[in-house]
């Protein structure tokens, strides 16, 4: 069986990957523009920011390049680098005041307006088109990105004109795109290793798939935490006003 290396789709991949981690990075940047913080803080921050993302892409890139054992990489390496990702962006959120300031004055369009990237799904029904996927997986990962992506748009038209719905609308977007990730994870710890073997044992080369499963280890990642940020935003603004409503009303009654 022989395949042929997809170069422009993986370069086109990769693309999408390094804009994400420069969209998620201008996004972190805005926000501290926002805070009122030490000079030297905001550099610790952004600098800190732009270390992680460049380190953690270039790290990904090496072991597609050199796979441990000239093999794909199997689903430890890829949840390790989900798990370890996801927590780089949650625990911040969690335990420093400053950064909590950070995401709540990320402009909330860019948080949504970003995934917008996942059109770029359709490279997943590419390569099931080129019998490189199994359609188990890329026809579901590949429609749900494309979806949530052009869903972006519209959110972000009904975010920046201040429809009256429109964070209603954003919380059932996030659930929805976090949905989408969630399946796409699951399907492709599934059907990706067999299919791989399979493309082995026909005689083929399955190296070219450390490409693809660049996206799961370093994109899913950060789509799923542009979501939490976006929720939190909502969410905690939804929590000041209801507290401030609270307050208003304890003092007219006093």
């Amino acid at each position: 069986m022989s395949i042929s290396f997809p170069t422009n789709t993986v370069v086109l991949m990769i693309a999408a990957m390094i804009g994400t981690g420069a969209g998620v990075w201008f996004s972190l940047a805005q926000g501290l523009r926002q805070v009122s913080v030490a000079a030297q803080v905001q550099r610790t921050w952004r600098w800190g920011a732009a270390i992680v993302l460049i380190a953690w892409l270039l790290v990904r890139l090496a072991l597609s390049v050199n796979p441990p054992g000239g093999a794909v990489l199997g689903a430890p390496f890829i949840t390790a680098f989900l798990v370890l990702g996801i927590l780089a962006g949650i625990l911040p959120l969690l335990i420093s005041p400053v950064f909590r300031k950070i995401v709540r004055a990320i402009p909330e369009t860019w948080l949504v307006g970003l995934q917008a990237i996942r059109v770029a799904g359709f490279l997943f029904l590419a390569l099931m088109d080129m019998k490189l996927l199994p359609a188990e997986f890329a026809l579901p990962a590949g429609c749900g990105d494309v979806t949530v992506g052009l869903l972006a748009l519209g959110v972000v038209y009904l975010l920046a004109n201040r429809k009256p719905y429109a964070r209603a609308l954003a919380i059932g977007w996030n659930v929805l795109g976090l949905l989408d990730l969630i399946s796409a994870l699951t399907t492709g710890i599934i059907y990706i290793g067999p299919f791989a073997a399979q493309v082995a044992a026909s005689g083929g080369s399955p190296l070219y798939l450390n490409y693809v499963l660049i996206i799961p280890s370093f994109g899913v990642p950060l789509f799923a935490l542009l979501h939490i940020y976006s929720l939190f935003q909502i969410l905690s603004a939804r929590v000041d006003k209801m507290v401030g409503m609270s307050q208003e009303l304890a003092t007219r009654i006093t």
